[in-house]
């Protein structure tokens, strides 16, 4: 758990049942910023790497992209300040973020592909020949698809929040009353295992991002997750549901409660649902949470 002025987060990631039960390894990656009183930013990122035949690093793309994702986010918003007008940071946000990340990520993969170059047997199922990393050349397409990943990110200063999604993955909002959102719609798409990936084709042009100032009517819990998660649900009204639920256990049960019992929780999900991967990042504003025992 980590405790901002405004803000506490919390989170946990579990190897799916099916991938256990196959000796795969977890494909989700998070991270998480520690927020300080002196740098009151709360950052979260969330990455799903595909585990498919030609994403075999997707386990590596995905922590690369999450530690990626928060380090371009920190710098957009220390560029920014955390008074901008919201109308600013939406400009850099859709036009500026995606692109720097994307650039940063292909960067990430190449240093591990120099470090650890593919070989033969890495594409001995394919028709392509293993891409060769050449000073000054980019990698082809198959070399970015082996790391391929998706994203949720969320950042949070005194004054605004940025969502961003690419891909498939879920972050939904849930008021003091209760009532549960998506600040990004769901694209269709993505219901079918059909996701736009960091590997895409021009994929700073497939991020959904949205700015929000900070006032009263301010979510009291944000939650991320990777598409695992929703995937146990038979339809969005039970997967909102346990948004509400989350903010029901911090409020009466408190932080701690919820961190220990939160793995299990996704487990036993994973098991009885979808069997895939589950990672999930509950961000709860502070004074949302009236008649917590406990932090």
């Amino acid at each position: 758990m980590v405790m901002s002025l405004r803000w506490e987060a919390l989170s946990a990631s579990v190897r799916g049942a099916s991938h256990e039960k196959n000796g795969l390894v977890n494909q989700d990656s998070i991270r998480l910023q520690n927020p300080t009183r002196t740098d009151d930013v709360l950052l979260i990122a969330i990455a799903d790497g595909h585990g498919s035949m030609r994403s075999f690093r997707s386990d590596r793309g995905s922590a690369l992209s999450a530690e990626c994702a928060l380090r371009e986010l920190r710098k957009l918003t220390r560029r920014l300040g955390p008074d901008a007008a919201p109308s600013i940071v939406r400009n850099h946000a859709k036009n500026r973020w995606p692109k720097d990340l994307i650039r940063a990520w292909k960067k990430a993969v190449r240093d591990d592909v120099a470090a650890k170059p593919f070989t033969q047997l890495d594409f001995a199922s394919f028709p392509d020949a293993p891409p060769v990393l050449k000073p000054g050349e980019d990698l082809p397409l198959t070399g970015y698809l082996a790391y391929g990943a998706t994203l949720v990110a969320v950042a949070i200063t005194r004054h605004y929040i940025i969502y961003s999604q690419l891909g498939d993955g879920d972050i939904i909002t849930v008021r003091a009353n209760g009532v549960v959102t998506r600040p990004l719609p769901r694209k269709h798409e993505f219901m079918a295992n059909q996701t736009t990936s960091l590997c895409s084709y021009k994929a700073y042009n497939e991020f959904q991002i949205r700015v929000d100032p900070l006032r009263g009517d301010s979510p009291a819990l944000v939650m991320l997750s990777t598409d695992g998660y929703a995937n146990c649900f038979g339809n969005d009204k039970e997967f909102f549901r346990v948004g509400g639920d989350f903010l029901k256990y911090l409020r009466n049960e408190g932080s701690a409660f919820v961190r220990e019992k939160l793995a299990g929780w996704l487990s036993q999900s994973s098991h009885d649902g979808s069997g895939d991967d589950i990672t999930v990042g509950l961000v709860a504003r502070s004074s949302a949470l009236v008649g917590r025992k406990s932090k």
